[in-house]
């Protein structure tokens, strides 16, 4: 791109965007962008010296020597910036599309599906840089530990998150891709349709050299059934994986406590008998760990290597991610607590995994979700999933729907969501409806008794209520 010099970005502050945004600055180009909120990633940004504009308004775009626009999934045909772009004929391309190009003469990995893939992409990160491969690296979530969601390095390797939510994502070209899972998802995108979805990813796969590998977990039945009818017609190396027992690569005797999880995985054909530790929970990161193992191995790193990073991976934050222990006292002075969990989830299947995940390590404390659905239009195709999963909890606080841009859908808001939990009479969840943190902190406190689990879901700002609860009532950090 030795044409182009400046780079503005519409909607710079998501995590794909921001990730990719960093990467160009640092590759010398001059960066500049606009977003509606403030977060982290903005933040990061403006380190680098990144000019951000707080609003969308096209005397961002004019007199400004823009070469080339970036725009978000989330930006609409009617946003002003994109429509004084195209009027000043000013080139704009999405971020699948820049993806593309950043990706183009490297060794392309990616991870793709529905759910995990940002814990799979930032474990394969982590162990190709413990074993010096110095590689380049963009993420949907930030690493607990290191706080990084991208990273410029110097070798081959461009490891990636792809979302699905983006149509064009078929047309990346990358050596390695992981499949955790495909569901019905972003079907906003594809018609409704799931069968649509299912061959856009066929699509992608085809894509993979034959000298690449498609690496997919077969506990999925989608996956499952994508492998098995189009085998023949792919034509690069299928690793499938997961507890299934025809996988390649099996996983077996999974146990879990407060301290982590542990499971081995079995590759008959290589006689591989491998035991798995690690620090987080869940069946569904033993799979993500297993596809990182695969990825690495493919390669040919040492398995000294891989186990040390599994071993001592802290996580993705909002992933499952155990804020701190809130003490209390009873009236006979007898210590109890609370343990804060934050998670991103905020599609059925997540958050059945995350409250089951939850039973297993903590059976006999009482679990209290705080829920915020995240868009109207999967409130409305997955209402049926949301109210038989949410009402396994033993309390449910329901915030109102994060609409993330979309337009309101008659009859789709959380208080009628409320209603057909009740019909179960499982629960009787509580609707909140203020957005004043300080109502919303005091509404939840009231019911915490000790000896709970509290739990705030969601993909929405529900992080800054459980970030404010935790600077209001925290007094025992982990």
């Amino acid at each position: 791109m030795t044409n182009i010099r400046h780079i503005y970005f519409i909607g710079i502050g998501g995590s794909g965007m921001s990730g990719i945004a960093k990467i160009l600055a640092k590759q010398g180009y001059k960066v500049s962008g606009s977003d509606l909120l403030n977060n982290f990633n903005i933040q990061n940004l403006i380190s680098l010296n990144i000019k951000i504009y707080f609003n969308h308004n096209e005397k961002n775009i004019i007199n400004k020597n823009i070469d080339l626009i970036v725009v978000s999934n989330a930006i609409k045909n009617n946003n002003l910036e994109l429509i004084v772009a195209k009027k000043l004929n000013i080139i704009v391309i999405n971020r699948i599309q820049m993806l593309a190009e950043l990706m183009r003469f490297s060794y392309g990995i990616t991870v793709t599906g529905t759910h995990g893939k940002t814990t799979t992409t930032a474990i394969i990160y982590k162990i190709y840089k413990l074993a010096g491969l110095n590689p380049t690296f963009i993420n949907g979530g930030i690493l607990k530990n290191s706080k990084e969601y991208s990273y410029l390095g110097s070798s081959k390797y461009f490891i990636t998150e792809v979302d699905e939510s983006n149509k064009f994502f078929s047309n990346l070209r990358p050596i390695i891709n992981v499949i955790t899972n495909i569901e019905n998802e972003h079907l906003e995108y594809y018609n409704n349709n799931i069968k649509i979805l299912k061959k856009t990813f066929l699509k992608f796969l085809k894509k993979i050299p034959f000298y690449g590998c498609i690496v997919i977990c077969i506990d999925n039945k989608n996956n499952y059934n994508l492998i098995k009818e189009n085998r023949n017609f792919l034509k690069s190396k299928i690793i499938t994986y997961g507890f299934h027992k025809s996988a390649d690569i099996r996983l077996i005797n999974f146990t879990q406590n407060i301290y982590g999880s542990k499971f081995y995985i079995l590759d008959k054909k290589k006689l591989l008998n491998l035991k798995i530790n690690l620090k987080i929970f869940g069946y569904h990161n033993a799979l993500n760990a297993t596809a990182a193992f695969i990825v690495s191995s493919y390669i040919g790193l040492k398995y000294s290597i891989i186990l040390k990073t599994l071993k001592e991976f802290e996580g993705i934050k909002r992933r499952f991610d155990i804020l701190g222990i809130l003490p209390y006292y009873n009236k006979i002075n007898t210590k109890k607590n609370t343990i804060i969990i934050d998670d991103y989830g905020h599609h059925p299947t997540e958050i059945n995994v995350t409250i089951k995940t939850i039973r297993n390590i903590w059976p006999n404390r009482k679990l209290i979700m705080v829920f915020q659905p995240h868009r109207f239009s999967r409130t409305l195709n997955l209402l049926d999933k949301f109210v038989k999963i949410l009402s396994k909890v033993d309390i449910l606080f329901l915030l109102e729907i994060y609409s993330a841009g979309e337009n309101l859908i008659k009859n789709i808001n959380s208080k009628n969501l409320c209603k057909k939990i009740k019909k179960l009479r499982l629960i009787s969840p509580i609707l909140i409806r203020s957005n004043n943190y300080n109502n919303i902190i005091n509404i939840i406190f009231k019911k915490l008794k000790g000896n709970e689990i509290l739990i705030f879901q969601g993909a929405g700002d529900i992080n800054n209520i459980s970030s404010f609860f935790i600077k209001k009532n925290l007094k025992n950090k982990n």
